[in-house]
């Protein structure tokens, strides 16, 4: 019967499983495909997840007349952990694109630059901001211009003389005073590099962001080149060992502070734009030694 008959064509079939040829033939088609897929998956992952880390930069390629513009002041709070020893790029003493207060506040603000292109976008980096305070930074090295100014305050206690003539003595008291010592910046380049020791251990370059001021949990940043600022982010560039906790910037409170008084990120009204002149950063004396200024206080005696 016809039924019977292909019954026993596929019973056939299956015990020849194919043909002794096909056996012996791999499936190279199949693993190839299989491999290509893998490749696209584990690389649309990693691409989305940069993305995600930085949305400056990527949607520069997409888009242009990317904030921060003319129109926009933001600010960001950016330290630096040298081996525990915390430090603020030097407070800017003219307006400009990129200005520091000295306690870890930046402010980002293109209008001030008589080239706001210059600042605006995709060059409102972390890169472009350290190079105007001649400041270096690459994934293994950090290169700062100088040592910061040191402050001294001594203050002697009063002192009482008595001295006798025959029957007489005369009792003097000189009061306390005040000696204040301030050594200049050093203008011989520091320099931390991997490897290097750091509280008794290796110490690497290392830089992590949050994306706002409350953001507990922050991104180690393996190319710094990369950052792109975003409006109230916190940077702290480290040299510590690998696996030491890296702390927010203390300027996190002032930088949230702003973002409640200007949420958009707005320049003020009538900001108006400064010659070249005022926007180069200053230059760095050269010579390397350190002179000491003192001064002397103390109250008139009576």
């Amino acid at each position: 019967m016809p039924g019977e008959n292909f019954s026993r064509r596929v019973a056939r079939a299956a015990a020849v499983g194919g043909g002794r040829t096909y056996r012996r033939q791999t499936p190279y088609g199949w693993w190839v495909t299989l491999m290509l897929i893998c490749v696209l998956g584990v690389g649309l992952v990693a691409y989305s997840r940069w993305e995600m880390q930085h949305p400056l930069a990527a949607a520069s390629k997409s888009r242009s007349n990317l904030p921060p513009t003319k129109n926009n002041q933001w600010k960001i709070g950016l330290a630096l952990d040298l081996c525990g020893r915390t430090e603020y790029l030097p407070a800017s003493t003219t307006q400009q694109a990129f200005s520091s207060d000295g306690h870890g506040v930046v402010t980002i603000e293109p209008a001030l630059s008589a080239n706001p292109a210059s600042y605006s976008g995709k060059n409102a980096s972390l890169e472009n901001l350290l190079l105007t305070s001649s400041v270096l930074l690459t994934p293994t090295e950090l290169q700062l211009p100088g040592t910061p100014p040191t402050t001294t305050t001594t203050t002697s206690p009063s002192s009482t003389t008595t001295s006798t003539t025959g029957s007489s003595s005369t009792t003097t008291t000189s009061p306390s005073s005040t000696t204040t010592s301030t050594t200049a910046a050093v203008a011989k380049p520091r320099l931390f590099k991997n490897g290097q020791s750091c509280e008794g251990k290796t110490g690497v370059v290392q830089v992590k962001t949050w994306q706002s001021p409350s953001a507990r949990t922050g991104t180690l940043v393996t190319n710094p080149s990369s950052i792109r600022f975003r409006n109230g982010e916190l940077i702290t560039i480290a040299f510590l060992p690998k696996g030491a906790p890296i702390p927010r910037p203390a300027s996190a409170k002032a930088i949230a502070d702003f973002l409640v008084a200007n949420p958009r990120g707005l320049a003020p009204a009538g900001a108006a734009p400064v010659t070249p002149s005022t926007v180069l950063p200053p230059s760095v004396p050269s010579s390397s030694s350190a002179t000491t200024k003192t001064t002397t206080s103390s109250p008139s005696g009576g």
